[in-house]
């Protein structure tokens, strides 16, 4: 080999070794930017104002801005998808209710991501109670007055809002009415919050919502919950019982947790992982989930993947077996 050639081959060489001790060096640094955080349906639900309480203690343990980006659409699919197709590179993180990786690849059609596959899990933060509430003008006080009242007044347009296909506000719903044989229609938002927005205007008669969207509606007297589409009763709301105590198998699970792109660094989702679980541990958090009637979860990131897959076996049987079709 000539000495042209040596020297050609060692300055290759030292270039490759500069290369992955930069790679090294940029991992090391992360975050070295800001961190978008997206959120896929509006504020004023229980994602959003989870979501901000994450931010919080994101930005003051990484040391770098955390944007809360809120990308609403298709029942949370929008957001969900605009995730999925980011780069696993720790400035992008989702957080959710379950809907959008779970239930609505059940229930919309062409869904187009598998949300098994797309995402890796980060941590649950939080369960959340999905309440069924009335605008306060509906003379109705509880979930069997309901059923009669539509039941006594078949040709009035009564019509329910949801979070938006697929969601849990929806399928509980669709539950209420095959168990009950009431008719309502469905309408879909583009998020929990819009929906409880038309229901205190008066432009719904119901519909199914997350606490943290509700309860404000609910002390202010607009709207009134006569039930929660739960398996057990909730201690911030003593007075409310399950819509199975009228109606039995109306129930489902809601949820928020934090994502991120498939392929995510392990020691990146570790780090996020820790600070949501050093998050739900602090008083002045535990006390402004308690208002919103959430409480907090935690765990591990596999904890959050078996929930995910749990949850999607559960409702990949149950939806067919109460007529639900994609839509």
């Amino acid at each position: 080999m000539t000495i042209c050639r040596r020297a050609a081959v060692l300055a290759l060489a030292a270039s490759g070794l500069a290369l992955v001790a930069g790679t090294a060096v940029a991992q090391d640094k992360w975050p070295s930017r800001a961190i978008t955080l997206v959120v896929p349906y509006p504020p004023g639900a229980s994602s959003d104002f989870i979501a901000r309480l994450v931010r919080d203690q994101m930005e003051e343990q990484l040391k770098v801005p955390v944007v809360v980006e809120n990308k609403p659409g298709a029942g949370g699919t929008t957001g969900a998808m605009l995730v999925s197709k980011s780069a696993p590179d720790g400035y992008t993180f989702m957080a959710t209710v379950n809907a959008p990786v779970t239930m609505n690849a059940l229930m919309q059609k062409n869904f187009p991501f598998d949300p098994m596959k797309s995402f890796t899990p980060v941590g649950k933060v939080a369960d959340v109670v999905m309440t069924l509430a009335v605008n306060s003008k509906l003379p109705v006080n509880s979930v069997q007055e309901l059923i009669d009242y539509a039941k006594k007044n078949p040709d009035q347009k009564m019509s329910f809002g949801s979070a938006g296909i697929g969601s849990a506000h929806h399928i509980a719903g669709e539950l209420l009415k095959q168990k009950t044989g009431i008719n309502m229609v469905h309408v879909p938002y583009r998020g929990g919050g819009p929906a409880i927005q038309d229901l205190v205007a008066g432009h719904i008669p119901i519909s199914f919502g997350t606490t943290p969207a509700v309860m404000p509606q609910a002390q202010a007297g607009t709207i009134r919950i006569i039930g929660l589409a739960e398996t057990k009763r909730s201690p911030d709301l003593p007075g409310v019982p399950t819509i199975s105590e009228t109606v039995p198998g109306v129930d489902t699970f809601t949820w928020v947790g934090v994502f991120a792109p498939l392929g995510t660094p392990k020691p990146i989702v570790d780090r996020v992982n820790a600070i949501i679980n050093e998050t739900i541990k602090r008083p002045d958090v535990i006390a402004k989930l308690k208002t919103q009637g959430a409480t907090p979860a935690g765990g591990t990131p596999d904890d959050l993947q078996k929930s995910m897959q749990d949850e999607f076996n559960h409702w990949t049987k149950v939806i067919p077996s109460i007529g639900i079709k994609p839509e």
